[in-house]
């Protein structure tokens, strides 16, 4: 026996130590990321309730989103009342979704089909009419918010989970926000009547109702012919970021109305969109996210263009005399001497225009030629964008300088191509 018994404890040892082992080949430690997907997986919760309207809480991306893989039933068939749970792949390779399982007290919500999931893109699933619920009530199936011990409006402590199976293995997730469950609360019934919607939210935190939808910069200003860019930002309400959502942008009044565009938001929730202008003025512009239930609108923003020399490039003047009111000498044979910079003359070579920066901006700098060889518009419109230059130098044929002002300047008659046809104006206001 003394022979024997340690054989057998050691045999013992080995086959928990090989059943630890199965366990953690199937089953991930709760709220992990599959080791098989690597990082990149991320898993929300949502509520989807389309009987009481509430545009910007109701989940979005949804069915027919951008890269969005549904499982469920779709709008066009359904009213929802459900839960929901969506799998973003962000990974860089492509992954299998072999299951889903919802549990909470006895009742367990599965039966979607098993997923193939390209990187970049993600599944939502949610109820069918039909379906596997064990120990679920006979009705409403995935009425997650239905599922519950005691009073309708007297909150529990339950805390939702979700097993999702991925390439194999098997990670449990704790909505521990309850969002699957309303905050352990039948939302719908306190008060009566209340929307039970909820944005779609990282798992583990609290439920995210509500949205945003951002456009930004508020204002900017660019060159006639050049190009402006504004970026929408769409989160939930607590700030995360929700990616794969279209969003669409117009221009509602201006002298560019009419434009409009799309894009898809990216994982910081990020979609832009860019045009060129054509015309002097200011744009207003909005960015809008349509789901099942409506319509998100953004914040406006506001386009200012200013034209420049036509053609490209652009005249300029000295930092010692851009004054609003002051008059303006940004072209002429005598340029030099007319024009003072705070840091000393100009080169004498410099006649008041550059054709190197074809959308100068301030901190900017730009380049050209001497004399009339940088080739100057033959016209020019009667209020024009000009540098504020405050550290102009020549080396070799090239003359540079700075940009430390955009002004606007009421131009003079009398301008011509020749620097001996000067070109004079008043400074009515400064752009940057």
């Amino acid at each position: 026996m003394e022979v024997v018994q340690p054989k057998r404890n050691g045999a013992r040892r080995l086959t928990i130590a090989a059943l630890l082992a199965i366990l953690a080949a199937g089953v991930a430690v709760a709220g992990a990321a599959p080791a098989s997907a690597s990082t990149g997986i991320g898993v929300f919760v949502a509520y989807a309730d389309s009987l009481r309207a509430d545009a910007s809480s109701f989940p979005t991306p949804w069915a027919g989103s951008p890269a969005t893989q549904f499982e469920g039933c779709l709008p066009t068939a359904c009213e929802y009342d459900a839960g929901a749970v969506r799998i973003v792949n962000n990974s860089n390779s492509t992954v299998t979704v072999n299951a889903v399982a919802i549990h909470i007290e006895t009742c367990t919500f599965s039966g979607w089909a098993p997923t193939t999931l390209p990187s970049g893109s993600e599944l939502i699933i949610t109820q069918f009419p039909t379906g596997i619920a064990t120990g679920c009530p006979a009705s409403g199936f995935m009425d997650t918010s239905d599922v519950r011990p005691g009073a309708k409006c007297t909150p529990n402590a339950v805390q939702p989970t979700v097993d999702v199976t991925i390439n194999g293995q098997t990670t449990t997730y704790v909505d521990a926000g309850q969002v699957l469950n309303t905050g352990g609360v039948d939302a719908a019934a306190c008060p009566p009547g209340s929307n039970e919607s909820i944005q779609w939210t990282a798992i583990g935190n609290p439920p995210c109702r509500g949205s945003l939808l951002n456009l930004a910069p508020p204002t900017q200003t660019h060159g006639v012919g050049t190009t402006a860019t504004v970026t929408a930002t769409f989160t939930n309400g607590c700030g995360q970021p929700l990616q794969f959502v279209s969003v669409q942008f117009a221009v509602l009044a201006g002298p560019n109305v009419g434009r409009t565009g799309s894009a898809v938001t990216d994982i910081q929730g990020q979609a832009s969109f860019s045009y060129t202008g054509v015309a002097t003025g200011t744009d207003t512009l909005h960015a809008t996210i349509t789901n099942f239930i409506g319509t998100i609108t953004s914040n406006p923003v506001t386009v200012t263009w200013i034209m420049f020399a036509p053609g490209g490039g652009a005249f300029v003047v000295g930092d010692l005399h851009y004054q609003n009111g002051a008059s303006a000498y940004w072209w002429g044979a005598q340029w030099w001497k007319n024009d003072h910079l705070s840091t000393g003359l100009a080169p004498a070579s410099f006649k008041g225009y550059e054709n190197g920066n074809a959308s100068p901006w301030c901190g900017q700098t730009w380049t050209t030629r001497p004399g009339n060889s940088s080739k100057p518009p033959k016209s020019v419109p009667g209020v024009m964008a000009v540098i504020v230059s405050s550290h102009i130098t020549k080396s070799g044929p090239v003359i540079s300088g700075d940009i430390v002002h955009i002004i606007l300047v009421k131009t003079n008659p009398g301008y011509a191509a020749n620097p001996g046809h000067l070109g004079m104006g008043t400074i009515v206001s400064q752009v940057c």
